[in-house]
């Protein structure tokens, strides 16, 4: 089962019962700043790669509207250029995407007045690229540089899967069918998000 590139290419994932939720800062790293962000760094990655076995990885990206109004473009150097010029500059170009498109980077967005469609570009990755995007999502919300005004989802086309790690604190793998995420649920179930268990083992443990 897989899904079609576009602006409404999340709906159908949106909408997936099956979805499982990962812790990955595990503790109170209160005066540990480097900690908090190494083990959710180190963390993100193990799962992508076990999420998406291959050599690879297509990424959706979406680029900030206009990096220039973030509160702290001058000390980002946000001030001038798009987003994917940023992200460039980190290693991870985008000119050779095989789709773009505008929308909203969460599909409920459109019920927002205030929310901008974004340009989205899906690009082939090296695990190399990944990972520099993986760091960029985590290092969003706890301040760490380097950074690109952009945001990352990865995907198997064919099998209908996303990896979204959407901060610090957490990832998201969805699936169309419960098939692909079965084993990681067994694997990694130390992980899983507590709030969210109950959800998780009534669909995945029956």
């Amino acid at each position: 089962m897989t899904f079609a590139l576009g602006c409404n290419w999340q709906h159908d994932l949106w909408i997936s019962r099956y979805r499982l939720r990962f812790e990955l800062d595990d503790g109170d790293y209160i005066g540990r700043y480097v900690t908090k962000f190494t083990t959710s760094y180190d963390r993100a990655r193990k799962l992508a790669r076990i999420v998406l076995p291959s050599d690879t990885v297509v990424g959706i990206i979406g680029a900030f509207p206009d990096p220039s109004v973030d509160l702290n473009a001058d000390l980002l150097g946000w001030e001038t250029g798009a987003g994917f010029d940023h992200l460039a500059k980190l290693g991870v170009p985008t000119g050779a995407a095989f789709a773009e498109w505008e929308g909203f980077w969460w599909p409920d967005d459109k019920e927002d007045p205030e929310a901008e469609r974004w340009l989205h570009r899906a690009v082939y990755l090296t695990w190399e690229q990944v990972d520099i995007l993986l760091w960029n999502q985590i290092a969003q919300d706890l301040g760490v540089k380097p950074r690109a005004p952009v945001f990352a989802k990865f995907v198997d086309l064919a099998r209908g899967v996303s990896v979204y790690a959407y901060d610090d604190r957490g990832m998201d793998v969805t699936s169309l069918t419960k098939k692909p995420l079965e084993e990681l649920y067994l694997q990694h179930a130390s992980w899983l998000l507590d709030d969210d268990r109950g959800r998780m083992a009534a669909i995945f443990e029956n």
